[in-house]
Parts: structure tokens; C-alpha cells; sequence
């Protein structure tokens, strides 16, 4: 929208760089000031009791509201967000809607419009700051301007996921939180549009996924700027995508969308076929994921997308609830899933919420999430996790905090902890504090967002990541990162450099083949221990694989990781790489090639890695063919066997120590055929005998 176009929105308009307010000609900035000196009391008559009548509250009662209020406005909880919102560039948002907005620029600009409207009349609801609700009524006229608010179609028909779900949500809140500042004709005209071009959309996607033999086909929509941004994905191939998509995060949220956006539709403009058919298909959907999430609690795309899934179930749980007295919160092991992401947990001095970053996870839980917990299940490590864990806050934390007095918060129990899960992940750690040692492995079957990452190690010790796995490549097949989602992106094995089968991308980030299983695992007098079979996954690419078995002994008094990779061949001799990833996000940490193995250097700790193989090891440190800037985030250093055979055994520990510390002594060495000594600072020793496809192991003082 270029300088001169204007908005009409309830008693000023916009008329370039100046404001229209009653009459009088006032610059934007004496208008923003207007607004900006009252924060928790009355603005132009706003009183924080009154509310106007067609105020539904769609998630909040007159009863709550003060008390959410008060939570926000006086909470210590809350004091980082509310200055965040107190800080809002408002100006900076009026240039960007009068001067760049692209009414077809659906990846980034309806996005952000839909962020600034729900915040801003969010924080309106909190405060009574009017140029904030202004703000958000400008948002939301801006997205009455997108023809279509999403970049997928099936046929010739828009459909709805994270962009028409965002748009959907965010007028459904501000029609609600703004009640008192808007006409009856902005209300009707803004729901009768949300429900054409929001949650029809969103129907008919979620319909798609229950009826994916008779979509038309889906696709991404041409006339969207899409492609301008990501040009690579015109090779996509989404006919699978109903199907997909039925298993994934993406039902979630036009799930809850159309129940919030049907639920404020008939709250305004009456319930009707379309409303009621809305909520059917909602309710089908998001009861689906009864058979998504495991039993135990877990979810198979990594605790980002878990966090994201969960929160928009609990949208839609809370609504449906509220206003058809339908209570569906039950059919999820909540506990579990608390478990589940205590134990993805991975603080570093850096970032206290960083989390165990198996596929394509980025970040972990939304606080909103474990403190909805905390208030509907009682958890006892829900508010201690929303305190210390959280990746971030937003409004519908608020919205759920629960009162502490009732639900007060519990640390996780001190000392080791081996937890595996029904995904077939596995965690063994000393503790939930930065200081603790933590080593995860990804085993177990394939799923969205996966990366191919079967036996692929993580360890952080000393407050530090010291073997990782690389933070989200790219999504695209044609983004040169997409190689690190493969096993030559991963600390895992590689046999003559060739990791196990993964997708090729022209579906995008979908399952692959690979599976791998933990056949053994368990607790002993000062360990850990596990074994993972991927002879699976590798024979995919590899058929005269035998066997790929890697069995981890986590020593956690030590502290030191054994690490038994047993490779097989059938006929052609291989040599085996064992690969490891050190982190460098921060051009602070650096591997090196030692004579014995590696060595990886962070601030406050570093990681010996000692190798043995009866043929002989060739250590070797580099970088990823990669653009300089990306690689050097992640320089890898691997241990190759020498000579190449059918039957590979090879030994590599792993030793962490502070960076005030000097080099452990730790020696590995062959004591008859098939049988190995590893010595640990000369007070430990681990016999290992190579005896059938599980090593035998013995740990003694």
C-alpha cells in the first residue's frame, strides 16, 4: 500500500503520515502519545469492569478478567512479556501496513498482521492503551484486503493452514477483546469474511486429510507471492499431502481455528448448517490425535512442533468446553507428555531453554503450554517447567497461568535419570541442571520432520553443547543445507561415507523408510546402558549390510560415554566412519584431530574423544561443502577405520571435563581375539567382548 491509502477504522483514519481524531487534523505521534500515558486504568472512558455487550468472551468470563489482568499487570512471571508489549513499535507497524504491505504476500505479511492484531487487542483487553486496539483494528481491516488469506488451493478452491488459521484466530479474538471500539457493521462484515475466506478454507483443508481420495489436488497457489520467497519449492509433489498432513502438526491448527472461528461466527451471527458442519469436522480432527501422540505422552516430530500441536489442542479444548460443555482435554496422557518434554530438556549456560534437537526441532515449549497443563491435570513438574524450560510467553499464557498458591510449582528429582519413550528415544542425564551430563540418542521408526539421524548422538556437559546435531537445515531440497539433514549432517556412523536412506525431498520433509530399534537398555551400579539396531535402515541403501549396532554405555560418575559401533557387511569390505558434530553458533567452540581421536573445545568445557579399532583409526576434522558462513556454525571432525573389513568393531569414550581441567587418561586396547579393555582415569574399567550382534560388557572398578 503505497502513501495516501487509507483505513476507516471506529472514529479515525489514516491519511498518510497524520491521523483524523475527532474532528481534528493530529501527526500519528501526538496520537500514539495520546494513548501511550495510561496503562492499567480508564482511556476515553474505557472502565476495566464494564464490558460491552456484545463482548462473548471466547475464552474469558467477566469473572476471570480481572483476575487475568492482575496476573499480567502485576505478575513478576509476566514482567518480560508485558515490557515486550509495553515497547511494541507501533509507528514502525503503521509504515509497514501504509508503505510495504503486499496483499498477496502470504508467507510473511498477513502473518505479521495476525501476530499485531491479537497482540495489540490483547493487550487493549490488559490495559485499556487505545492506540494499541486502533493498531490492531487497522491489522485486521488490512487483512479484510487479502482476497484469499492462505497460499494453498485444492482445485480452484482456497484452503486453510497456519496462514488462514492465524488470520481466523486472530479476527475471532479481536472481534471479542475489541467489542467496545468497534461498529456492528465492522463486526459483521469482519465475521461473515473470516468464515469465507477463513474457515471455509480450513474446512476444506481438514476435510481433505478425512477424505483424501477426493481432494482435487492440492497445490500452492500461484498468485501468492510464495514463490518469490522460495522459489525452490515449485518441485514440491503434494498429492500425498492429505495424507501426510492427517499424521502431522498441520491438523492441528486449522482444527482449532475453525472451532474458534465457527464458535465466534454462530456467537454473532447465528448457528447454521455451515457453523454446525464447521464443528463436526473440528471435533473429528482434533480427536485424531489420540492416535498421533504415543501413549506415554510422547510426539513424534520433536517438542517444537509438539509445543505448537499441543497448544493449538488446548485452543480448541478450551473453547469447545466453554461453549458446547464438551470436554475433550482427557484423551491425551498429559503427564506424560510433561515427562516428555522434562526430559528433551537440554540447558546450556547459553540458553537455559534449549532442548534435545532431534529432527527439525527448533525450540521448546511455550509456557502457555505446561501452565494449561498445570491448571487442568495439577502436574507437579508443569509450573516448574513453565518457570525455568520455557522458550517463550505470549498472551494465552496468561490466559491459562494457573494461581500458584494452587498449583504449586515442584523441581524434577535430583540425581541420574535413564528415560526412553514409546518413540524409542533415549536420555540418560545426571540431572535437570545446566551442569549435568546428558547423552541422547534417536532411535526408533520414522516420522515427520525426521532428519536421518538413526544412532545419532547428542551430548552437553558442564553448561555446554559439546556433540550435536545441526539446528534446522533447510525444508527445500534445493537449499544447499538440505545434505545435513542426511547421516553426513549427524553424529552418527557412516559406512565408506554413506549414511542411511532418506527422503529426497519432493515431498517435501516427509517420513522416510529408516527404522531403527532399542534392543536393549537398562541401569546398572554407576551407569546407563542401551543398544540400537539400524541395520534397517542402513540396508535400504546399502543391501549387503549385515548389521549397524551401536551400544552406548553412559558411565554418569565419571563422567564418560563408551560408545560399541559393530559393523557387518555380507560381502564387500567397508571402512567405518563414526562422525561428530561440534557446536559453533557462536564462533566459540572448535574441534581438532588428536593423535587418539578428537577433541572439541567450547568456553567452560571440552570433550575428549578417544578411538580404538584392531586395524587402526584415522582421525580427520573439516568443515561440510557448505557456504563458509553455515559450515563454520558446525565444524565435524570423524573417526575412520583404516583398513577396510566385513566384520568392523570399533570402541570410541567420550570423556567431558571442565575447561579448567587437564586431558583424562583413557586407554582402549585388544586383550585377546574379540575381547577389549577400556581404562578411565585408572579407577575404571569396561571388558567388552564381541559376541553376537549385542556386545558383552562388564564394568568393574
Amino acid at each position: 500500500m503505497g502513501n495516501g491509502s487509507r483505513f476507516q477504522v471506529s472514529g479515525f483514519r489514516l491519511l498518510g503520515q497524520n491521523a483524523e481524531f475527532g474532528g481534528t487534523n493530529v501527526s500519528r505521534r501526538v496520537f500514539m502519545q495520546l494513548g501511550m500515558g495510561v496503562i492499567g486504568g480508564a482511556v476515553w472512558g474505557w472502565d476495566a469492569g464494564v464490558r460491552d455487550e456484545q463482548w462473548v468472551g471466547l475464552f474469558l468470563d467477566d469473572e476471570r478478567l480481572g483476575e487475568v489482568r492482575d496476573r499480567f499487570l502485576k505478575g513478576d512471571f509476566f514482567a518480560e512479556y508485558r515490557a515486550s508489549l509495553d515497547a511494541f513499535d507501533v509507528e514502525g507497524t503503521y509504515r509497514f501496513i501504509e508503505d510495504e504491505l503486499v496483499f498477496n504476500d502470504h508467507l510473511f505479511h498477513i502473518r505479521r498482521l495476525t501476530d499485531v492484531a491479537s497482540e495489540r487487542a490483547f493487550y487493549y483487553l490488559m490495559t485499556g492503551h487505545e492506540a494499541s486496539a486502533q493498531l490492531a483494528i487497522t491489522a485486521i481491516e488490512a487483512i479484510m484486503n487479502f482476497d484469499r488469506w492462505d497460499y494453498f488451493l485444492d482445485g480452484d478452491h482456497p484452503i486453510g493452514f497456519q496462514r488462514a488459521s492465524r488470520a481466523t484466530t486472530a479476527v475471532s479474538l479481536c472481534v471479542d477483546w475489541l467489542a467496545d471500539l468497534i461498529t456492528e457493521a465492522q463486526r459483521d462484515r469482519w465475521i461473515r469474511t473470516m468464515g469465507e475466506r477463513g474457515c471455509e478454507p480450513c474446512y476444506r483443508a481438514i476435510w481433505g486429510m478425512r477424505y483424501p481420495e477426493q481432494v482435487d489436488g492440492w497445490a500452492i497457489d500461484p498468485s501468492s507471492t510464495y514463490f518469490e520467497h522460495r522459489p525452490g519449492d515449485r518441485s514440491w509433489d503434494l498429492s500425498n499431502w492429505p495424507y501426510i498432513f492427517d499424521k502431522n502438526n498441520l491438523k492441528a491448527e486449522p482444527a482449532a481455528a475453525l472451532t474458534i472461528g465457527a464458535i465466534a461466527y454462530e456467537r454473532h451471527i447465528g448457528s447454521n448448517p455451515d457453523t454446525e458442519r464447521w464443528i463436526e469436522q473440528a471435533i473429528h480432527s482434533i480427536s485424531g490425535y489420540r492416535e498421533i501422540f504415543e501413549q506415554d505422552g510422547s510426539y513424534n516430530e520433536g517438542i517444537s512442533y509438539a509445543g505448537a500441536t499441543a497448544l493449538h489442542l488446548m485452543q480448541a479444548y478450551s473453547i469447545l468446553y466453554r461453549f458446547r460443555d464438551l470436554d475433550l482435554s482427557d484423551q491425551l496422557n498429559w503427564s506424560g507428555f510433561m515427562d516428555y518434554a522434562l526430559n528433551l530438556t537440554l540447558p546450556t549456560r547459553e540458553d537455559p531453554a534449549s532442548v534435545i534437537n532431534f529432527g527439525d526441532v527448533g525450540t521448546g515449549l511455550p509456557s502457555s503450554v505446561p501452565h494449561w497443563i498445570a491448571t487442568h491435570t495439577h502436574d507437579p513438574y508443569a509450573s516448574w517447567l513453565a518457570s525455568n524450560r520455557d522458550a517463550s510467553t505470549d498472551f494465552w499464557s496468561v490466559l491459562w497461568a494457573p494461581q500458584q498458591e494452587d498449583h504449586p510449582s515442584a523441581s524434577p528429582p535430583a540425581g541420574p535419570v535413564l528415560w526412553r519413550s514409546d518413540l524409542e528415544w533415549i536420555v540418560s542425564r545426571t540431572g535437570y541442571s545446566v551442569e549435568d551430563l546428558v547423552v541422547a540418542m534417536r532411535s526408533g521408526p520414522p516420522f515427520n520432520h525426521e532428519h536421518a539421524d538413526r544412532n545419532s548422538i547428542i551430548l552437553a556437559c558442564y553448561g555446554e553443547k559439546l556433540v550435536v546435531d545441526p539446528h534446522r537445515p533447510g525444508y527445500s531440497r534445493t537449499d544447499p543445507t538440505w545434505m545435513m539433514r542426511g547421516t553426513v549432517g549427524h553424529s552418527g556412523i557412516l559406512i565408506d561415507g554413506q549414511g542411511h536412506q532418506y527422503v529426497d525431498g519432493s515431498e517435501g520433509t516427509n517420513a522416510s523408510e529408516a527404522t531403527a530399534r532399542l534392543v536393549r537398555f537398562g541401569e546398572r551400579s554407576g551407569y546407563h546402558f542401551w543398544s540400537s539396531d539400524a541395520t534397517h535402515a542402513y540396508q535400504l541403501v546399502l543391501p549387503d549390510v549385515a548389521l549397524v549396532m551401536r551400544t552406548v554405555l553412559v558411565l554418569y560418575e565419571e563422567p564418560a560415554v563408551v560408545l560399541i559401533d559393530k559393523v557387518v557387511k555380507t560381502e564387500t569390505p567397508s571402512s567405518v566412519q563414526a562422525r561428530f558434530f561440534a557446536y559453533n553458533n557462536d564462533q566459540q567452540g572448535r574441534i581438532q584431530a588428536i593423535e587418539e581421536g578428537l577433541h572439541i573445545t567450547r568456553p567452560h568445557a571440552h570433550l575428549f574423544i578417544h578411538s580404538y579399532c584392531a586395524g587402526g583409526i584415522q582421525p580427520t576434522s573439516t568443515l561440510l561443502p557448505l557456504p563458509e558462513e553455515i559450515a563454520m556454525k558446525y565444524p565435524y571432525g570423524e573417526v575412520s577405520t583404516q583398513q577396510a573389513g566385513t566384520h568392523v568393531f570399533l570402541i570410541t569414550v567420550l570423556s567431558p571435563v571442565t575447561a579448567d581441567q587437564p586431558a583424562p587418561a583413557v586407554s582402549i586396547r585388544g586383550v585377546d581375539e574379540g575381547r577389549y579393555e577400556v581404562s578411565l582415569r585408572a579407577q575404571k574399567r569396561v571388558w567388552i567382548e564381541d559376541a553376537g550382534d549385542i556386545p558383552e560388557i562388564g564394568v568393574w572398578q
